[in-house]
């Protein structure tokens, strides 16, 4: 079972058959933390994938540790907090344009970005800050998010606000990030 999500029906569960065959022709095109075309067929109980044309592979993700555990905890997030069917463009776009923002940074500053992603994908499910007082996070764009300056415990402050907050709509415990001595801001 692979999980996606659409543009046009949000977040849709298919069945991947045969896709660990080394001769599949689905599987160098269906990688995690990509854009990518698909064909899904109607199946009695479950829709089978039928092909996948890449669009864009985001390449140099894979070439940056802190790239790939960022982009892999934030779509572990989305994953976790949006149900199948669940569709909204903006969850879209903003998955899309923190891929494209990590696939061209140069560098990142890992802790803010993933608070950054937190708290602007529970705007898009509807649950806001009814004080505003994470709205720098919620307007700022993934550039300037990556470039902010915060003490130490400005940075924890906001990540466990921003975790809470998620933890608390959820109703399940989220993963920690990292653990609160390997912070760098």
């Amino acid at each position: 079972m692979v999980s996606l999500y659409t543009r046009e029906q949000g977040k849709v569960e298919v069945l991947a058959k045969g896709i660990k065959k080394i001769v599949s022709k689905n599987s160098a095109n269906l990688k995690v933390f990509s854009l990518v075309d698909v064909e899904v067929a109607k199946g009695k109980g479950v829709d089978h994938l039928t092909k996948v044309q890449s669009i864009n592979i985001f390449r140099n993700i894979y070439n940056d540790f802190d790239k790939i555990f960022v982009a892999g905890y934030i779509i572990k997030i989305a994953d976790n907090s949006i149900l199948v069917g669940e569709k909204d463009e903006r969850i879209f776009d903003l998955l899309l344009s923190f891929l494209e923002f990590l696939n061209s940074a140069v560098s990142v500053n890992s802790f803010v970005l993933v608070t950054g992603f937190v708290f602007k994908l529970w705007h898009c499910l509807g649950f806001g800050d009814s004080e505003n007082k994470y709205s720098v996070w919620l307007e700022s764009s993934w550039a300037d998010i990556n470039n902010l300056k915060l003490t130490k415990q400005e940075a924890l402050n906001a990540y466990e606000a921003a975790r809470n907050f998620a933890q608390h709509h959820a109703g399940v415990k989220l993963a920690e990030f990292i653990e609160s001595d390997r912070i760098m801001v």
